[in-house]
């Protein structure tokens, strides 16, 4: 017959072993291969301090996933077979890069440009300052106008924010997909608001090696025509959270 401490033991080694397993199947479905898990939930969004980005207010997003690093010239040549970017580096973010060419290269890679709303989700990680990783400028997160010797600059020197993404403030600017409007944010659902159905310019966020330092506040907006490329526009994907 058995004793006691020997069920004790079998049971702790099934217990533990369930727990292994349990641990195991997670680490096998992990998400898209360079990509962050944004959790769903709500964000401040928007500021009071600019015309075209009030009011200040909770927006849900679904969640989703976002592009470690800004799309690099290494991996838009190898999908779209061309590489535009005034700066050469395989390791470089893609510069000169109009929005179409950033949707298509999205799309052909089964991912999409973000939304605005879930840009800003992302690059604020949970912050409600300024900056997001505070309220004054620090070189060790971002390249601008006064560090970058007005280049851009291999992708994640810089330090992430609380999501882990790099680059989302400076060195360049990141085509979203959305039409811009300046008074979208006053009208615009609280819960996964989409782009305003139409307009003439397409909207970029994040700032880039070419802004001023203040420039790169968090809820920045700007806006170009979706055929324009300038050696200071970038992009990274998303793509959604099944």
């Amino acid at each position: 017959m058995k004793s006691p401490k020997f069920f004790i033991l079998m049971t702790g080694c099934f217990l533990l072993a369930g727990s292994c397993l349990s641990i195991s199947s997670g680490a096998e479905n992990p998400g898209p291969s360079g990509m962050v898990l944004i959790p769903e939930g709500e964000y401040i969004a928007g500021s009071d301090d600019s015309a075209d980005e009030r009011p200040k207010r909770e927006i849900y997003l679904d969640a989703f996933y976002i592009d470690k690093f800004e799309v690099t010239q290494k991996e838009f040549a190898q999908v779209m077979g061309s590489n535009p970017s005034e700066f050469r580096g395989e390791d470089l973010p893609v510069d000169h890069v109009s929005w179409y060419e950033a949707r298509d290269y999205c799309d052909k890679s089964a991912r999409r440009l973000p939304t605005e709303a879930e840009w800003e989700k992302a690059a604020r990680s949970g912050t409600v300052s300024k900056f997001y990783w505070g309220t004054v400028q620090d070189d060790s997160y971002a390249w601008h106008w006064e560090n970058s010797s007005r280049k851009t600059h291999p992708i994640g020197e810089k330090k992430p924010n609380g999501y882990g993404l790099y680059d989302i403030s400076g060195n360049v600017w990141e085509w979203v997909a959305d039409w811009y409007d300046s008074k979208y944010y006053q009208t615009r659902q609280s819960k996964n608001p989409l782009s305003p159905f139409n307009g003439k310019h397409r909207v970029l966020r994040g700032g880039s090696f070419m802004d001023k330092p203040e420039g790169l506040h968090v809820t920045r907006r700007n806006w170009d025509l979706p055929g324009v490329r300038f050696k200071n526009f970038g992009f990274r994907c998303v793509s959604d959270a099944k």
